[in-house]
Protein backbone atom coordinates (compact mmCIF):
# COMPACT_ATOMS: atom_id res chain seq x y z
CA UNK A 1 0.00 0.00 0.00
CA UNK A 2 1.19 3.50 -0.81
CA UNK A 3 1.87 6.02 1.93
CA UNK A 4 -0.58 8.90 2.08
CA UNK A 5 1.09 12.29 1.64
CA UNK A 6 -0.13 15.88 1.39
CA UNK A 7 0.70 15.81 -2.31
CA UNK A 8 -1.12 12.54 -3.01
CA UNK A 9 -4.22 13.67 -1.06
CA UNK A 10 -4.40 17.05 -2.78
CA UNK A 11 -3.78 15.61 -6.23
CA UNK A 12 -6.43 12.96 -5.64
CA UNK A 13 -9.01 15.54 -4.58
CA UNK A 14 -8.22 17.83 -7.53
CA UNK A 15 -8.33 14.93 -9.96
CA UNK A 16 -11.77 14.00 -8.63
CA UNK A 17 -13.09 17.53 -9.18
CA UNK A 18 -11.43 18.05 -12.57
CA UNK A 19 -12.28 14.53 -13.79
CA UNK A 20 -8.75 14.21 -15.12
CA UNK A 21 -5.26 14.06 -13.62
CA UNK A 22 -4.01 17.25 -11.97
CA UNK A 23 -0.38 17.64 -10.86
CA UNK A 24 0.46 19.76 -7.80
CA UNK A 25 3.74 21.67 -7.46
CA UNK A 26 4.73 22.65 -3.90
CA UNK A 27 7.03 25.36 -2.55
CA UNK A 28 9.16 22.62 -1.00
CA UNK A 29 9.08 19.25 0.67
CA UNK A 30 8.43 18.53 4.32
CA UNK A 31 9.46 15.35 6.12
CA UNK A 32 6.98 12.95 7.67
CA UNK A 33 5.78 14.45 10.95
CA UNK A 34 6.61 18.04 10.01
CA UNK A 35 3.70 20.48 10.01
CA UNK A 36 2.95 23.24 7.51
CA UNK A 37 0.89 26.31 8.33
CA UNK A 38 1.82 28.22 5.19
CA UNK A 39 2.63 25.65 2.51
CA UNK A 40 2.10 26.98 -1.01
CA UNK A 41 1.30 24.99 -4.14
CA UNK A 42 0.30 25.72 -7.71
CA UNK A 43 -1.61 23.75 -10.32
CA UNK A 44 -2.54 24.08 -13.98
CA UNK A 45 -6.31 23.69 -14.16
CA UNK A 46 -7.08 21.47 -17.16
CA UNK A 47 -10.22 23.22 -18.39
CA UNK A 48 -10.05 26.22 -20.71
CA UNK A 49 -12.54 28.10 -18.55
CA UNK A 50 -11.14 29.10 -15.18
CA UNK A 51 -13.00 27.60 -12.19
CA UNK A 52 -14.71 29.60 -9.48
CA UNK A 53 -11.80 29.79 -7.02
CA UNK A 54 -13.91 30.09 -3.89
CA UNK A 55 -16.19 27.23 -4.93
CA UNK A 56 -13.18 25.08 -5.81
CA UNK A 57 -11.61 25.74 -2.39
CA UNK A 58 -14.81 24.80 -0.57
CA UNK A 59 -15.17 21.64 -2.65
CA UNK A 60 -11.57 20.62 -1.98
CA UNK A 61 -11.99 21.04 1.77
CA UNK A 62 -15.11 18.89 1.58
CA UNK A 63 -13.04 16.04 0.11
CA UNK A 64 -9.71 16.39 1.91
CA UNK A 65 -9.01 14.68 5.23
CA UNK A 66 -9.19 16.69 8.46
CA UNK A 67 -5.38 16.85 8.53
CA UNK A 68 -5.29 19.10 5.46
CA UNK A 69 -7.12 22.26 4.39
CA UNK A 70 -6.96 24.90 1.67
CA UNK A 71 -6.99 28.29 3.40
CA UNK A 72 -6.39 30.63 0.45
CA UNK A 73 -6.42 30.39 -3.33
CA UNK A 74 -6.17 32.68 -6.33
CA UNK A 75 -5.25 32.74 -10.01
CA UNK A 76 -1.67 33.61 -11.01
CA UNK A 77 0.03 34.10 -14.36
CA UNK A 78 2.25 31.54 -16.05
CA UNK A 79 5.43 33.07 -14.61
CA UNK A 80 4.56 31.87 -11.10
CA UNK A 81 6.04 28.68 -9.69
CA UNK A 82 5.42 27.72 -6.08
CA UNK A 83 9.00 26.55 -5.59
CA UNK A 84 11.19 28.51 -7.97
CA UNK A 85 9.52 31.92 -7.57
CA UNK A 86 9.81 31.86 -3.77
CA UNK A 87 12.10 34.49 -2.25
CA UNK A 88 12.18 33.29 1.35
CA UNK A 89 10.79 30.59 3.63
CA UNK A 90 10.17 30.87 7.35
CA UNK A 91 10.09 27.99 9.83
CA UNK A 92 9.31 27.75 13.54
CA UNK A 93 10.46 24.93 15.81
CA UNK A 94 8.61 24.53 19.11
CA UNK A 95 10.12 23.12 22.30
CA UNK A 96 8.42 22.34 25.59
CA UNK A 97 11.01 22.79 28.34
CA UNK A 98 9.62 21.88 31.74
CA UNK A 99 9.59 18.99 34.20
CA UNK A 100 6.44 17.28 32.94
CA UNK A 101 5.21 16.58 29.43
CA UNK A 102 1.92 17.90 27.99
CA UNK A 103 -0.54 15.59 26.22
CA UNK A 104 -1.98 18.62 24.40
CA UNK A 105 1.40 19.63 22.93
CA UNK A 106 2.87 16.20 22.24
CA UNK A 107 2.35 16.43 18.46
CA UNK A 108 3.65 19.99 18.02
CA UNK A 109 6.45 20.43 20.59
CA UNK A 110 9.70 18.60 21.31
CA UNK A 111 9.70 17.83 25.03
CA UNK A 112 13.01 18.52 26.84
CA UNK A 113 12.78 18.07 30.61
CA UNK A 114 16.30 19.25 31.54
CA UNK A 115 16.79 22.97 32.16
CA UNK A 116 17.94 24.88 29.10
CA UNK A 117 20.18 27.97 29.20
CA UNK A 118 18.04 30.27 27.06
CA UNK A 119 20.61 33.09 27.01
CA UNK A 120 23.29 30.79 25.62
CA UNK A 121 20.89 29.48 22.98
CA UNK A 122 19.92 33.02 21.95
CA UNK A 123 23.60 33.97 21.68
CA UNK A 124 24.21 30.94 19.48
CA UNK A 125 21.17 31.59 17.28
CA UNK A 126 22.36 35.09 16.41
CA UNK A 127 25.53 33.57 14.92
CA UNK A 128 23.38 32.05 12.16
CA UNK A 129 22.47 35.45 10.75
CA UNK A 130 23.85 36.39 7.35
CA UNK A 131 25.18 34.38 4.43
CA UNK A 132 26.97 31.14 5.33
CA UNK A 133 27.80 27.67 4.08
CA UNK A 134 25.46 25.35 6.03
CA UNK A 135 27.15 22.06 5.10
CA UNK A 136 27.55 21.27 8.82
CA UNK A 137 23.77 21.50 9.23
CA UNK A 138 22.79 19.29 6.30
CA UNK A 139 21.96 15.60 6.37
CA UNK A 140 24.58 13.68 4.45
CA UNK A 141 22.24 11.26 2.68
CA UNK A 142 20.61 13.15 -0.18
CA UNK A 143 20.72 16.93 -0.63
CA UNK A 144 22.66 18.05 -3.72
CA UNK A 145 21.61 21.72 -3.64
CA UNK A 146 23.98 24.56 -2.78
CA UNK A 147 24.72 24.67 0.97
CA UNK A 148 25.02 28.47 0.92
CA UNK A 149 22.01 30.18 2.53
CA UNK A 150 21.25 33.73 3.63
CA UNK A 151 19.51 33.79 7.02
CA UNK A 152 17.45 36.92 7.73
CA UNK A 153 15.90 35.82 11.02
CA UNK A 154 17.23 33.53 13.77
CA UNK A 155 15.42 34.15 17.02
CA UNK A 156 14.40 32.20 20.12
CA UNK A 157 11.22 33.31 21.87
CA UNK A 158 10.20 32.42 25.42
CA UNK A 159 6.39 32.27 25.53
CA UNK A 160 6.24 31.24 29.17
CA UNK A 161 5.18 28.01 30.88
CA UNK A 162 8.16 26.25 29.31
CA UNK A 163 7.16 26.94 25.72
CA UNK A 164 10.06 28.03 23.51
CA UNK A 165 9.99 28.86 19.79
CA UNK A 166 12.94 29.03 17.43
CA UNK A 167 12.14 31.13 14.35
CA UNK A 168 14.35 31.09 11.26
CA UNK A 169 13.91 32.62 7.81
CA UNK A 170 16.21 32.26 4.82
CA UNK A 171 16.31 32.42 1.06
CA UNK A 172 17.20 28.73 0.91
CA UNK A 173 17.33 25.70 3.21
CA UNK A 174 19.29 22.47 2.88
CA UNK A 175 17.90 19.09 3.91
CA UNK A 176 17.16 18.85 7.66
CA UNK A 177 18.90 22.19 8.25
CA UNK A 178 16.43 23.55 10.79
CA UNK A 179 16.21 20.31 12.77
CA UNK A 180 20.00 19.98 12.96
CA UNK A 181 20.32 23.61 14.04
CA UNK A 182 17.74 22.98 16.78
CA UNK A 183 19.57 19.83 17.89
CA UNK A 184 22.75 21.91 18.17
CA UNK A 185 21.00 24.72 20.05
CA UNK A 186 19.59 22.23 22.55
CA UNK A 187 23.05 20.81 23.19
CA UNK A 188 24.21 24.39 23.82
CA UNK A 189 21.26 24.96 26.14
CA UNK A 190 22.18 21.80 28.05
CA UNK A 191 25.78 22.96 28.43
CA UNK A 192 27.19 20.23 26.18
CA UNK A 193 28.48 22.81 23.69
CA UNK A 194 29.40 26.49 23.85
CA UNK A 195 27.54 29.11 21.75
CA UNK A 196 30.69 29.42 19.64
CA UNK A 197 30.03 25.87 18.41
CA UNK A 198 27.63 27.38 15.87
CA UNK A 199 30.35 29.64 14.48
CA UNK A 200 32.86 26.78 14.42
CA UNK A 201 30.46 24.51 12.54
CA UNK A 202 29.68 27.21 9.97
CA UNK A 203 33.38 27.88 9.42
CA UNK A 204 34.58 24.28 9.23
CA UNK A 205 31.66 22.83 7.18
CA UNK A 206 31.89 19.57 9.13
CA UNK A 207 28.66 17.76 10.06
CA UNK A 208 30.41 16.20 13.05
CA UNK A 209 30.70 19.63 14.67
CA UNK A 210 26.93 20.15 14.78
CA UNK A 211 24.45 18.46 17.08
CA UNK A 212 21.90 15.70 16.46
CA UNK A 213 18.82 16.08 14.28
CA UNK A 214 15.84 17.16 16.40
CA UNK A 215 12.59 15.19 15.85
CA UNK A 216 10.22 16.32 13.09
CA UNK A 217 7.03 16.99 15.07
CA UNK A 218 8.31 20.25 16.58
CA UNK A 219 8.85 21.82 13.16
CA UNK A 220 6.34 23.90 11.18
CA UNK A 221 6.74 25.61 7.82
CA UNK A 222 5.18 28.92 8.78
CA UNK A 223 5.21 30.94 5.56
CA UNK A 224 6.65 31.32 2.08
CA UNK A 225 7.29 34.78 0.66
CA UNK A 226 7.01 35.75 -3.02
CA UNK A 227 7.55 38.91 -5.09
CA UNK A 228 5.04 41.63 -4.27
CA UNK A 229 3.69 41.90 -7.81
CA UNK A 230 1.87 38.58 -7.47
CA UNK A 231 -0.32 40.07 -4.68
CA UNK A 232 -0.73 36.65 -3.12
CA UNK A 233 -3.25 35.62 -0.49
CA UNK A 234 -5.11 38.86 -0.02
CA UNK A 235 -8.34 36.88 0.30
CA UNK A 236 -8.93 33.86 2.52
CA UNK A 237 -11.87 31.51 2.88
Amino acid sequence: MGVSTVQSELEGALTTLARQEVRVHFSGRTDTGVHARGQVAHIEWPEQESPDIEALSWSLNGILSKNLAVTAAQEVDDSFHARFTALEREYVYRILNRRQRSPLLKDTHYFVRQDLDLKAMQDAALRLMGRHDFSSFRSTNADKSSPVCTVTRAQILNLGEGQLEFWIAADHFVYNMVRIIVGTLIEIGLGKKEPAAISDALEECDRNLAGPTAPPWGLTLNSVHYPEHYHLFQKTF
